[in-house]
């Protein structure tokens, strides 16, 4: 194709006086091309090696345009094996380093298990560090340890004030015969849900249904209303007979319960509507 007389020329191309073709392509126009953003140390390159610009704190890039130079026609191998390099240092770069005291809690789908009521599809999606529920009705629990005393760290948001959803402590194991029923009974759950939705009467503003409750047992004191789609922390304190919510950094509940005082963690999938996220679970144990 020639392009400057926009038409098919069957003979060989030529090149021109400075032994140039009109073939060859223009900087910027192909990704064959290497070194306009090259890889190297601050001053003397445009990108590190994972490929972030020198200077910024989040903009990277992949592509052979941050070689040096080109051994091969074709880069594409290249360019893959340092896309995984690059999206190792963005995971690497966002992930929270675990507060004084605290271990991070395995995101792993491994060491976790989706228990579910009859012929649901509840599941928790995984999107690299944040967790999202999906359908009707579950408990995912985490397998790796139960917790005694323990000060429990939960990021969570939701994207709708009609969602709901709720972290489970101290629960039986996942393989108890009735477990979700079992975990209602013998465990507790902090909820959330921002209209506090009763579905018995069909009503809202229940208050031991609503944000910062531990279901059922004692509603939480003061405003526990969020701002939808901002991320929200749960920190929750199990001491003995002694469960504390705090709620973004303000105290909202304190309840002293009968209830068996060790088991395991786990999350709520509530409904087909509520599309709950998670993210930066942490776990300090107490004496």
């Amino acid at each position: 194709w020639n392009a400057p007389n926009k038409q098919w020329q069957a003979a060989q191309p030529q090149p021109d006086s400075n032994g140039r073709g009109f073939w060859q392509d223009f900087l910027g126009t192909t990704h064959h091309e290497a070194g306009t953003l090259f890889m190297g140390a601050p001053g003397a390159s445009i990108t590190n090696t994972d490929g972030k610009f020198h200077g910024q704190a989040n903009a990277y890039v992949v592509g052979p345009a941050v070689f040096p130079s080109l051994g091969s026609a074709n880069p594409s191998l290249t360019a893959l094996s340092l896309a995984r390099r690059t999206v190792r240092a963005i995971v690497s770069a966002a992930t929270p380093a675990a507060a004084t005291g605290f271990t991070a809690i395995s995101m792993a789908p491994s060491d976790w298990q989706m228990v579910k009521q009859p012929n649901s599809p509840a599941s928790m999606i995984h999107y690299g560090l944040v967790m999202e529920t999906y359908g009707w009705y579950g408990l995912y629990w985490y397998l790796k340890e139960q917790f005694t005393n323990f000060i429990l760290s939960v990021d969570w948001r939701i994207s709708r004030r009609e969602e709901n959803s709720g972290v489970y402590i101290r629960i039986p194991p996942p393989n108890v015969p009735n477990a979700l029923q079992e975990a209602d009974a013998k465990g507790h759950e902090v909820q959330i849900d921002q209209r506090g939705f009763d579905s018995v009467t069909n009503t809202e503003g229940h208050p031991l249904k609503i944000t910062g409750a531990i279901y059922d047992l004692q509603a939480p004191s003061g405003s526990t209303q969020v701002q939808i789609g901002a991320w929200n922390n749960y920190l929750i304190e199990a001491n003995g007979a002694r469960i504390r919510v705090t709620l973004n950094g303000q105290l909202v509940n304190d309840y002293q319960s009968s209830r068996q005082q060790t088991g395991y963690i786990a999350l709520q999938c509530h409904d087909f509507l509520s599309r709950t996220q998670f993210r930066n679970l942490q776990i300090k144990k107490l004496p």
